[in-house]
């Protein structure tokens, strides 16, 4: 089978390759955003629920560098996480990736988001603008996973490097 044939193959299967070029905002290679995420994590919930988060933004905590997009002008990211939910009384469970910008964007710009090792195609994620233009989310709706054994991070207090290409 020929090379080309093969980098075909790899590019239509949706799985992608990422460097690091760096700390923080930076872009280099083909790569036209980095952040690094250091992972916070909490976790709440009632009697039946339990909802957990793992990365950057609300209800996690944690910090990104240097937190602004070079793909929407300097906006700032306010949330990059993976949640994951257990709901004992139905027996369900979700998990989903989170990406949130300050501002109205469209669903355009780049292809791919690299969270470690994980590749999320936005073409993939829920894009959604809040009432307003205050914010714009990518969700990634996961399918089940009770203890977070799926989220793209590293450990507490880790830190994860998030790639845009």
């Amino acid at each position: 089978m020929a090379l080309s044939h093969v980098m075909n193959l790899v590019s239509n299967s949706g799985l992608v390759g990422a460097g690091n070029s760096g700390a923080g905002g930076g872009g280099g290679g083909g790569n036209l955003d980095t952040q690094v995420v250091t992972v916070g994590t909490n976790t709440g919930g009632g009697q039946s629920t339990t909802r957990s988060t793992e990365g950057f933004g609300s209800f996690a905590g944690g910090s990104i560098s240097d937190g602004t997009s070079n793909i929407y002008s300097g906006a700032a990211i306010t949330r990059l996480s993976y949640e994951w939910e257990t709901d004992m009384t139905f027996a369900q469970e979700l998990s989903e990736l989170r990406l949130v910008i300050a501002g109205s964007h469209a669903n355009s710009g780049w292809t791919t988001l690299t969270v470690g090792s994980t590749a999320y195609l936005r073409t993939n994620a829920a894009h959604a603008i809040a009432p307003g233009g205050a914010e714009t989310r990518w969700i990634w709706i996961g399918g089940a996973d009770q203890y977070g054994g799926m989220s793209p991070f590293g450990p507490e207090f880790g830190q994860t490097n998030c790639v845009f290409t």
